[in-house]
């Protein structure tokens, strides 16, 4: 399995090559697996200050948020508050949904007694087509949503309106943007090397920081000499080293054909590689005498939390991974069955860890490619944080693939960026309208 799963150098350069030829035809209109959305954002200067709100949309778990940006190089100041959006809200007509959202803002409102005008940075962690920074039209639902009515309107426009008919009348939508982009901002608003995002969790994108020159597709105003793009890199497919098992996934999933690099590095498919991998090796006797403990005989059953847990043990013996198959419902495991088994994880989260670096080294040398300047890339997500080893493997490989000068490529960890950044983007925009003459959440 190590060689099924094994990509060398010479592959991912191969790869990066590819990757940000994909980057020019996004940016220059042609078909492209790479959407290169623009954020219609440009990266914050540390100066912005002032109290401002966000909603954090990212699944059915929302935050709310009260931030106070001080503009002098000191941290921001964070109040939130979680909600739980039920089945049925996001399931329902997009009234039910926008409706439960602007009951969530108004909630947070009273108990955190806030009245006056507030900006709203709203992270809606959703695929958006933006013609400006303060509105964008849902593209098409992931994660298993379904809200109707929503698909191709505006979502900023939705939850302003919900908010008049909840009678919030102090809160408007300045900003709109993807957990990716507002995992930047936040990061930017203290460290002036940052032009680059990524989310490494359930899913996985990345978004930078382009010189508007090289946006040849039409967008909207911006009149900034620079934006952020997001990429909606999960969709990228070109020269991917995809193998037998990765067919398999892809044939089985919701989304055939889709999400082509998604596939083989999110925590949502690490751990169905890793079953589907097993299956074979049990079917042909190599592992667990030819018999499927039950774990593994369910699609998706076995997820990427316990390929986390495997990989945490390092003993020779493989003492812990085979308690863990004991506490799984398997029969007690031969040590020689749990250090395959070991090996099949490590060599699915091992090229997993070695495509997310080498997406992010073509990132950031689309623009630089010598590395001449240092490069700070925020990085969220459950995979990066949580995952043993993940981050250690990304550096591994950025240094094989770029020598010394790998070391300016920084993988900067931001937990739950995407809150901040709603609000480090309102007092971008909220700024931006000043000086172009308007004030912020015109038409209160």
């Amino acid at each position: 399995m190590r060689r099924t799963f094994a990509v060398s150098t010479a592959r991912l350069r191969i790869m990066m090559e590819a990757f940000r030829g994909e980057m020019r035809r996004g940016l220059n209109g042609k078909p492209s697996s790479l959407r290169m959305l623009p954020a219609y954002v440009d990266r914050p200067t540390g100066r912005e200050r002032g109290t401002f709100l966000a909603l954090d949309l990212g699944g059915t778990n929302v935050r709310v948020l009260q931030v106070d940006l001080p503009g002098d190089g000191r941290l921001p100041v964070c109040a939130e508050d979680r909600f739980v959006l039920s089945r049925d809200k996001v399931t329902a007509d997009g009234s039910v949904l926008f409706g439960a959202l602007a009951r969530f803002i108004g909630r947070f409102l009273r108990e955190r007694r806030l009245s006056g005008r507030l900006p709203l940075g709203f992270t809606f962690s959703f695929p958006l087509r933006q013609a400006s920074i303060a509105g964008g039209e849902l593209i098409a639902w992931t994660k298993g949503w379904t809200a109707e009515g929503v698909v191709g309107r505006d979502v900023a426009a939705l939850l302003n309106r919900a908010l008049a008919a909840e009678r919030i009348s102090g809160v408007r939508v300045v900003s709109l943007n993807n957990d990716t982009t507002g995992t930047l901002m936040a990061r930017a608003y203290l460290d002036p090397d940052c032009d680059a995002g990524c989310i490494l969790g359930t899913g996985t994108n990345i978004c930078y920081r382009e010189r508007t020159s090289e946006i040849r597709k039409p967008v909207g105003p911006h009149g900034r000499d620079h934006m952020i793009i997001n990429m909606e890199s999960g969709n990228f497919n070109a020269v991917l080293p995809r193998n037998r098992f990765d067919v398999l996934l892809d044939r089985s999933s919701a989304n055939p054909g889709l999400q082509a690099e998604e596939k083989m590095v999110s925590g949502k498919y690490l751990g169905e590689l890793a079953r589907l991998a097993v299956v074979e090796l049990c079917g042909r006797g190599r592992l667990f005498g030819g018999r499927l403990p039950e774990i593994f005989s369910r699609r998706e059953a076995f997820g990427s939390e316990r390929l986390s847990e495997i990989e945490k043990d390092d003993s020779a013996s493989a003492d812990g991974v085979r308690e863990f198959l004991w506490d799984w419902g398997a029969r007690p495991a031969a040590a020689g069955d749990a250090r395959l088994l070991r090996d099949v994880v490590r060599a699915v989260s091992g090229r997993a860890a070695r495509l997310a670096a080498a997406t992010l080294g073509a990132t950031v040398t689309k623009n630089d490619p010598a590395l001449e300047a240092k490069h700070s890339i925020a990085v969220d997500g459950s995979v990066f944080h949580k995952y043993p080893g993940f981050k250690a493997r990304m550096e591994e490989t950025l240094r094989e693939l770029f020598g010394g000068r790998g070391s300016r490529i920084a993988l900067a960890p931001m937990r739950d960026g995407s809150g901040l950044g709603a609000a480090v983007i309102a007092a971008v925009a909220a700024e931006s309208a000043k000086t172009g003459g308007k004030k912020p959440g015109a038409g209160w």
